[in-house]
């Protein structure tokens, strides 16, 4: 997984979407018992993802369905229920965290502000008694900016704005560097929170004749008007607050550019010509009352530069005004009381498409509410990271782990000169990025966290969740700041970053840094514990760290260099025999069916992926190799053991349709079958389900 996926921020109650395999959570509730089960593809392996997929009385040869044998006994033991291996670690690390954020033993001054903020988040009966009495002094706030000097005031300051609500947002381009700014981390000017742009950038303005955008826009629509007649507003006065705030945000999306078109080193420019382009407008003025006098340069869009002044007209005022109304309105309404947080679940349930049923208990719902909501998306997450891996994380484990890693790399070292598809000059410029990865593992970049400068009041001090929630908001911008005040490092490990917390159930590969990042949340049975053999350790957390350092030579690995700059390092001829090799990967996969009606897989969107599944198997077996003792049945037991999983039919047409990475039971059997390790040790031979013809192996690496 890369850095910047779309992907679950922390380790709660719900599967989260690791190194080489997105899961999620199932209900039990289909009918799929009755079914065959059986794939549409002559393998007659068994969907033994599925739950009920599996019968007492059938018998599955180890030589025919490698998955189901080796896992039939665990599958008839949890029956309905979801349940896999990155479940039952997710969990275990849900467990920690609860502990974490309670335990008045565990000292330091992230661990005290980390359980004042739960303490706020977790007390409903306090946050009810509340109601949206926190609320109203911004929004009235709001109201009385009679002009535009006014309201310029208001955009600077953090104590009024906590959101950072302007024309435009701010980001800071920490994980990105380039020719022209090696040492640089670049300031990013985008267009700002619009409440009816989702979290993928797209707008919801125009072609509401669309199912999909009018029920988004129903569903925005719902939740602004309830909340501004619940801060005391008429149906009539909040309709035309909305109506008007959508006016001003149809004027600001108009006026953006797609950031991520951008190239870095033509756009950014020196803050005085940034001044020039925004004419009118203060935009150099906005960005050093929130802090960034020291950013020299910034990047910004032309257009969306020159059109701030046009924007920000004295005509405009009121419509500014209500855009800031409504997004507070919208912003604030989950850290406020809990009618207001069910309303809000309420207006969310899509219309047009059925939500997933995931079968969770109310104290799940729950407890991904306060871990991955109100910790997971805000800068709280830091405290938590630093909390967890200094009190459930030691020396020792961080030795083994890194030297695993090295292990791997070294394996890799010897794997490059021996592919006969490289070129000499491939193999060396694979041989010179692979001795130039960084290794992360679990501790993040904790020096950075100073949550004294935006401090909040418990409960005893009368305070409010709402008001810690605004906390972290105003964090944000002095982290962000902070950022873009120092150079950039491929060393540097984000612990605010959503994507990246190390308390996720996950390990990842970042091209930009060349660097791989090994979370404290995947550092759990049967992933990796120290009592684990080292057989199991291969087939666990080993086979995701060679999956992780496979991915710094895919097709998008080849686009960064050894440092992390965007430059094309492979040689022509060496990108032409990979991209064929993915060709052939492609089409085994677009052979196989998972379960009847399935259809085939799309084998192009999975190759990726399974490219770097085969890659981990490679590199752990080329270790195993080595030691004259190594248990492979026991190896590939717990490579099987490490990707079981009990979903229902509808969660695995989720993830059949939607994920790029290989349905768990692919991912044991075409993955085992590649190799002939796995023929030698069980006598596989033609004629059975787990055998495939030497010259129709698809192992990349």
């Amino acid at each position: 997984m890369n850095r910047r996926p779309a992907a679950v921020i922390i380790a709660a109650v719900m599967a989260f979407a690791i190194t080489a395999c997105s899961l999620g959570t199932g209900d039990g509730s289909d009918t799929n018992g009755a079914m065959a089960l059986l794939s549409d593809s002559n393998k007659g392996w068994v969907d033994s993802d599925l739950s009920n997929s599996i019968s007492p009385d059938d018998e599955y040869r180890i030589n025919d369905d490698f998955a189901a044998a080796v896992n039939k006994q665990w599958k008839l033991h949890v029956g309905d229920a979801y349940s896999g291996i990155m479940q039952e670690v997710a969990d275990a690390v849900l467990e920690k965290m609860k502990k974490a954020v309670t335990d008045e033993s565990i000292q330091g001054k992230e661990a005290e502000v980390l359980r004042k903020y739960y303490a706020l988040s977790s007390d409903w009966e306090y946050r009810n008694s509340q109601g949206l009495e926190p609320l109203k002094p911004y929004i009235a706030d709001i109201e009385s900016i009679g002009s535009m000097e006014d309201l310029y005031a208001f955009f600077g300051d953090l104590d009024r704005n906590p959101l950072g609500l302007a024309p435009f947002s701010v980001t800071v381009l920490d994980y990105y560097h380039t020719e022209q700014f090696p040492d640089t981390n670049l300031i990013l000017i985008e267009t700002p929170t619009l409440s009816l742009k989702d979290e993928t950038g797209v707008t919801y303005y125009d072609m509401l004749s669309s199912s999909t955008a009018l029920d988004y826009f129903e569903g925005v629509e719902g939740k602004a008007l309830y909340m501004l007649k619940q801060v005391g507003y008429s149906d009539r006065d909040a309709t035309k607050i909305f109506r008007r705030c959508l006016n001003w945000e149809k004027k600001v999306a108009r006026s953006g550019t797609e950031t991520k078109y951008l190239n870095p080193d033509k756009s950014a420019v020196d803050r005085e010509k940034a001044g020039a382009i925004a004419g009118s407008f203060p935009l150099n003025d906005l960005l050093n009352k929130w802090g960034f006098q020291n950013a020299d340069f910034v990047i910004i869009p032309d257009r969306m530069a020159s059109r701030l002044p046009s924007l920000c007209k004295e005509s405009d005022l009121e419509d500014i005004k209500d855009y800031l109304i409504v997004n507070y309105c919208l912003q604030s309404a989950r850290f406020l009381d809990r009618t207001t947080e069910d309303k809000m679940s309420e207006f969310s349930i899509s219309r047009v498409q059925k939500p997933m049923d995931y079968g969770m208990s109310e104290q799940q719902k729950e407890d991904e509410l306060q871990f991955s909501y109100y910790i997971g998306t805000t800068s709280m997450l830091g405290a938590l990271n630093k909390t967890y891996v200094e009190n459930y994380f030691d020396d020792t484990t961080i030795s083994e782990l890194k030297s695993i890693t090295l292990d791997i790399i070294d394996a890799y070292r010897d794997i490059f000169p021996n592919e006969s598809w490289l070129s000499e000059e491939g193999k060396d410029r694979c041989l010179e990025k692979l001795d130039s990865i960084r290794i992360h593992i679990a501790y993040q970049s904790f020096e950075v966290l100073d949550y004294s400068v935006a401090p909040f009041a418990s409960k005893e001090e009368g305070g409010s969740f709402l008001e810690a929630y605004f906390a972290t908001k105003r964090y944000d911008m002095y982290h962000k700041v902070k950022l873009s005040e120092m150079k950039f490092s491929r060393d540097y490990w984000d612990p605010i970053d959503q994507m990246t917390s190390t308390t996720q159930t996950n390990a990842f590969y970042d091209p930009s840094t060349n660097g791989i990042f090994i979370c404290a949340g995947i550092c759990e049975p049967n992933s990796y514990s120290p009592d684990m053999s080292y057989e199991e350790k291969l087939a666990g957390l080993g086979t995701i760290i060679g999956h992780e350092i496979t991915h710094g030579f895919d097709r998008n690995g080849a686009l960064y260099d050894k440092d992390g700059m965007t430059n094309s390092w492979m040689p022509y001829e060496d990108q032409i025999a990979f991209s064929d090799l993915n060709d052939k990967v492609a089409a085994y996969y677009s052979s196989l069916s998972p379960y009847p009606g399935s259809g085939p897989y799309n084998g192009q969107k999975l190759t990726t992926e399974a490219t770097a599944d085969m890659g981990g198997l490679r590199s752990t077996l080329h270790l195993a190799a080595k030691d004259p003792d190594f248990d492979y049945d026991l190896y590939f037991r717990s490579y099987a053991d490490l990707w079981k999983a009990n979903y229902s039919l509808e969660t695995e047409r989720f993830f059949f349709m939607s994920d790029i990475h290989p349905l768990c039971f692919y991912r044991i059997n075409v993955g085992v079958q590649q190799f002939e390790e796995f023929y030698e040790i069980y006598g596989i031979q033609e004629g059975d389900g787990m055998y495939l013809d030497p010259e129709k192996r698809i192992a990349v690496w």
